[in-house]
């Protein structure tokens, strides 16, 4: 239960956002995002702000519990692809009430992504565009990070190929990825519906999607 003292902190940091919020609008919208993922890790590393902060957020209750292809989920909200790109929030976000983090989107190798900008503002509807392009530092540097602590949570594993893979190539990068990711997540995402890499949407073909997907289950 949330007592007096956890609302007066909510409602402070309310009016705490609303003084900070122009001064974080002066800034880069990716520069923030890096920014408040820092901050997430380093309020994980204090074993009081981290117990205050699950505690804040966490809520369990049998009603809220899900299951989906024998995964049994807490809840149905979980952390989308996209986010914790290189694995190194996943333990951060777990704090925030999420039943499930999703890594990635990783490749085979590290790739810069699109050229910046890439990340852009959308103030009047509260929103941002997102054209990053498969940024990451690899499937190698992903379970790095996986290897090195595991919460009580789910983790997905988003994967897709490289940019520089032609297509006729991909369903080796999906497999490397899926080799590489298979002992430390619980579920796989197959990424070819991403509109910021050039030609990616052309793998959801039927034979394109059938060799990745072949390769993939070949492995299991």
């Amino acid at each position: 239960m949330i007592n007096k003292k956890m609302l007066t902190f909510v409602h402070n940091f309310k009016e705490m956002y609303h003084i900070l919020r122009p001064l974080f609008f002066v800034f880069p919208p990716e520069t923030m995002h890096y920014f408040t993922g820092g901050l997430m890790r380093a309020a994980y590393c204090f074993p009081p702000l981290r117990a205050f902060i699950r505690k804040l957020f966490c809520v369990k209750h049998h009603a809220l519990e899900r299951e989906f292809c024998g995964i049994k989920f807490p809840n149905p909200v979980g952390l989308a692809a996209g986010f914790d790109k290189n694995a190194k929030l996943y333990k951060s976000f777990s704090l925030l009430g999420f039943s499930f983090i999703e890594i990635g989107t990783v490749t085979p190798k590290g790739q810069p992504g699109n050229p910046k900008p890439r990340l852009f503002r959308i103030v009047k509807d509260g929103a941002l565009i997102n054209r990053m392009g498969f940024n990451n530092m690899g499937v190698d540097a992903a379970v790095k990070q996986l290897k090195r602590d595991r919460p009580e949570i789910i983790i997905g594993g988003n994967i897709g190929k490289n940019t520089a893979t032609l297509n006729e190539e991909a369903p080796g990068d999906y497999l490397c990825c899926f080799r590489n990711l298979y002992p430390y997540v619980d579920y796989f995402t197959v990424n070819v519906s991403c509109p910021n890499v050039a030609n990616l949407s052309e793998l959801q073909n039927i034979s394109s999607l059938s060799e990745i997907l072949s390769a993939v289950s070949l492995t299991m």
